[in-house]
């Protein structure tokens, strides 16, 4: 039986019927589901792709690749130390966001010595502002631990790194590829994105699938890197979320998703939410608190408002921001003692305030409020500020 072809390529052979003479038990298929022109149908995608396509897909890709690569200062000298970097940066945060960070973090940490060497505190808040904290503190955990016990060498074997704290199968794998160039295949949000349109896959596609579908694309060694690097990028820059760029897509004429629009992002509702902070100040200071949530553990804060501790003062800003799935609105009052200071905290001068870890939110109020504070006791309070 022919191969079904699309824009003069074989997607490889169809399945004949269990038991005929033309059935071959070497090849084996999955069924996924399939949306074609709003029908669910079950689709079978081979786990060994044709020749062909194998061999033409990579090829056109890495081409594409170095004539269009964004120019990242993490891929100017891809070592394992800035390559693990900058995947645990790039975590659920987008590249924007993480260069001018992740050029802060080399400068300040160049090599694992000198990320095993610092505070958690001083780790913290170089990352203040990537968010995901526990990130910051798994990738300490991780510089500490090859320090005392491979003198500052990450391994080279995927299994090797996915022991290590934070480091999962994706990450494991791009450190692998990216930073000692071994065969081994890559699926993140992007790629996984690519290869559902590329074969036409419903949403439901089993991410093991998907895994193998790359695996089975992998080209020789040598490119293993820059193929890899080519399939984020595409999905990053072309083949997007809500709308893929076809007309500038290299292996356009391959994909059996060309030309459909995409289906909507389903955009998930926020809950909302309300807090309150407390901001003190005496002759100058701050009065700032050790955070108790597991999210900012090891930061300081600004207190929350506790009528039986202390008495507000007035309105003194309101901000609103994003957190995970909550849309969170942060109204911070001024406010005195009771009676005496209490509470697990400690006062501190404004100049110590840029070197302490502090969650995002409380620094931007505490940046735009201070300069309105009274620097006279019985001075008048500024105005409320709202800030967005």
């Amino acid at each position: 039986m022919e191969g079904r072809k699309e824009g003069g390529t074989s997607w490889g052979k169809t399945d004949p019927p269990e038991g005929s003479p033309g059935a071959k038990k070497s090849l084996e298929w999955r069924a996924v589901g399939v949306r074609r022109e709003d029908t669910e149908r079950a689709y079978r995608i081979p786990m060994r792709i044709e020749s062909k396509f194998r061999h033409e897909f990579p090829r056109r890709l890495v081409a594409w690749y170095h004539d269009h690569a964004a120019d990242l200062p993490w891929r100017r000298s891809p070592d394992p130390y800035s390559v693990l970097v900058s995947e645990f940066m790039l975590q659920q945060t987008r590249v924007a966001t993480v260069v001018a960070h992740y050029r802060r973090w080399m400068e300040r940490f160049p090599d694992f010595f000198a990320l095993a060497a610092a505070s958690e505190e001083e780790v913290l808040r170089l990352w203040e502002g990537l968010g995901y904290y526990a990130r910051a503190r798994n990738l300490h955990r991780v510089a500490r631990l090859l320090v005392a016990e491979r003198r500052g060498r990450l391994p080279s074997r995927p299994k090797e790194l996915a022991l290590l704290p934070g480091i999962g199968r994706y990450t494991a794998g791009a450190v692998a590829s990216l930073a000692f160039g071994k065969r081994v295949p890559l699926v993140d949000a992007n790629v996984r994105r690519l290869f559902l349109r590329l074969f036409s896959l419903s949403e439901e596609a089993g991410g093991n699938r998907l895994w193998e579908v790359a695996e089975s694309l992998l080209p020789a060694s040598r490119d293993c890197a820059a193929y890899n690097s080519a399939l984020m990028e595409m999905g990053r820059t072309i083949c997007r979320p809500q709308k893929a760029d076809c007309p500038l897509c290299p292996v356009a004429d391959l994909c059996r998703s060309r030309g459909r629009r995409s289906s909507p992002v389903r955009k998930s509702s926020s809950t909302r939410c309300e807090e309150s902070a407390a901001l003190l100040v005496r002759e100058g200071r701050i009065w700032l608190e050790p955070s108790g949530r597991e999210r900012y553990r090891g930061f300081w804060r600004l207190p929350e408002l506790d009528s039986a501790r202390m008495k507000s003062l007035g309105e003194a800003c309101r901000l609103v921001y994003s957190i995970t799935r909550y849309r969170v609105s942060l109204t911070v009052f001024w406010a005195d003692w009771q009676d005496e200071a209490s509470g697990q905290g400690r006062w501190f001068g404004r100049e110590e305030l840029p070197s302490l870890p502090l969650p995002t939110p409380h620094r931007r109020a505490l940046d735009r409020v201070l300069p309105h504070a009274p620097s006279e006791p019985g001075e008048a309070f500024a105005l409320p500020l709202v800030l967005r």
